[in-house]
């Protein structure tokens, strides 16, 4: 058997596609972080990594359409981004009244204080179209990308497309979740909590096999953690939000430099979360399954969507 290229399915095996993509990812993260366009570097850089996902998608893993991705462009995907988003406004909401209620942050001021009215908005604006991008190409890459390709690579005689694919959300998570390993005070805890958010957003990915409840979730998380409600993302300090706050109380509560995505509160948000999602699917689909998608093999996808596309 060669180890690098499957003969069977004609294209390189998982131990060579995902180092690969992972690779170049990074590689166009890297430039994006270099571009001078303040602001618009996210929309650039969200470009280059589609062409770099497509390239692989398509080319390198040899899949015949991009729905397997779990992209579409209809009214359906766009209602559950929505829902997506409305989910994680809830639960960061929730995060910042425990918080205020129990005095661990300190509300300091607003963003309209001290500043022009017309200009303190846009910076607000900015970050969301900001966090939109994340969320999209970082969905991109660690949901539709690397457990797709997981799964696959997990799966063979011994381990069933099913059990592949929740190693595969395991694995996906993990890269997930070191990637955020050099971001400012990250903690070990931080890099678990991280890793549980992979999971939590892998769940509707794998149940519906669409990417648009993780795309909204993961732009409004981002988004109302730093934008609205001022706190730390990632480690990361946001420099105009709505509501500017003073961090307190004890760092392994609250996540204290990090953010609550550093602390116990934060896991607490993920995992009520990664809760309500299985509550959700089970009572609107009456069983809780992954996507058939998700339990054929590569080579049966692969003759599923030729055939949809050919009758389409």
């Amino acid at each position: 058997m060669n180890p690098f290229f499957n003969k069977e399915e004609f294209r390189p095996r998982a131990v060579v596609r995902i180092p690969g993509y992972i690779f170049f990812s990074f590689l166009i993260l890297t430039i994006g972080n270099s571009i001078p366009f303040q602001g618009f570097e996210y929309f650039l850089t969200t470009l280059m990594l589609m062409g770099v996902f497509w390239i692989f998608f398509r080319g390198v893993d040899n899949r015949p359409s991009i729905k397997e991705a779990g992209i579409s462009v209809n009214k359906k995907w766009l209602n559950e981004f929505w829902i997506g988003s409305l989910i994680g406004l809830f639960a960061m909401g929730l995060i910042f009244l425990i918080e205020w209620m129990s005095g661990d942050i300190e509300i300091t001021g607003f963003g309209w204080q001290g500043v022009g009215t017309s200009s303190w908005g846009f910076p607000v604006l900015m970050f969301m179209f900001q966090m939109i991008c994340l969320g999209f190409y970082e969905e991109l890459i660690s949901r539709s990308y690397l457990v797709t390709n997981f799964k696959d690579g997990f799966t063979n005689g011994s381990i069933s497309t099913s059990k592949a694919t929740i190693l595969a959300v395991i694995a996906s998570s993990a890269v997930f979740g070191i990637a955020h390993a050099a971001n400012p005070n990250a903690t070990e805890f931080a890099l678990i909590n991280i890793l549980c958010a992979g999971i939590m957003l892998a769940i509707p990915f794998v149940i519906t096999g669409r990417l648009s409840y993780s795309v909204g979730l993961h732009f409004s998380w981002n988004f109302f953690q730093g934008g609205v409600f001022g706190f730390r993302v990632s480690g990361i300090p946001i420099r105009n939000s709505i509501i500017d706050i003073q961090q307190g109380g004890n760092p392994i509560w609250t996540g204290g430099s990090f953010g609550p995505e550093g602390g116990l509160i934060g896991l607490m948000g993920i995992l009520l979360i990664s809760i309500f999602f299985l509550f959700y699917f089970k009572k609107k689909t009456g069983k809780i399954s992954i996507h058939p998608m998700f339990k054929r093999t590569y080579l049966q996808n692969k003759e599923m969507f030729t055939k949809t596309d050919e009758l389409a």
